[in-house]
């Protein structure tokens, strides 16, 4: 009887099956979370009249607010969204892990010699119910300015805001 002369050849289904399962199982957002880009408003004018919800807040303030309906779809809105005035497509690389969803903002350019403020609204599909932490980086944030990340706990259906004051152009102004 021949002997198989490769004991690694039987080990490498099992150890690909416990890593499929371990990386399934490590994120209570499950396999199949998915979050997206959906809606953008243009650019803020500086008056009360063109601020909108973010006049109430103050253009001060960088807001997340958050609506999640306890049956896997979060809505989220980033509230006075730094980017420049003429920003080409704005765009988001989202990516939903081990309980943590991260938002990546970027625009595809730059052609005005201004900044100014937006509201961007993303939609989540099969998030399942857990302890999240949410993060934003927009491409102008200031370093030296708190993040724009929080908990939220969403094991059921929840809303809120979160907000983080921002000291420098084009916020304030």
């Amino acid at each position: 009887m021949a002997r198989d002369p490769s004991p690694l050849r039987r080990a490498v289904p099992a150890a690909a099956v416990l890593v499929w399962l371990a990386a399934s199982c490590a994120s209570p957002s499950g396999p199949g979370a998915v979050g997206r880009l959906v809606s953008r408003t243009g650019c803020k004018s500086a008056d009360a009249a063109g601020l909108g919800a973010a006049a109430a807040r103050g253009s001060d303030l960088e807001c997340v607010d958050y609506d999640y309906d306890g049956r896997g779809v979060l809505k989220l809105r980033h509230v006075n969204a730094g980017f420049n005035c003429c920003p080409g497509e704005i765009s988001a690389t989202i990516d939903i892990t081990n309980g943590r969803v991260l938002i990546k903002e970027k625009e595809s350019a730059s052609l005005c010699c201004c900044d100014c403020l937006y509201d961007l609204g993303y939609e989540f599909a099969a998030l399942a119910p857990g302890l999240y932490r949410i993060a934003v980086v927009g491409p102008y944030q200031p370093e030296e300015d708190p993040p724009l990340e929080f908990l939220a706990d969403l094991t059921r259906a929840a809303s809120g805001s979160f907000c983080v004051e921002r000291t420098r152009y084009p916020w304030g102004y």
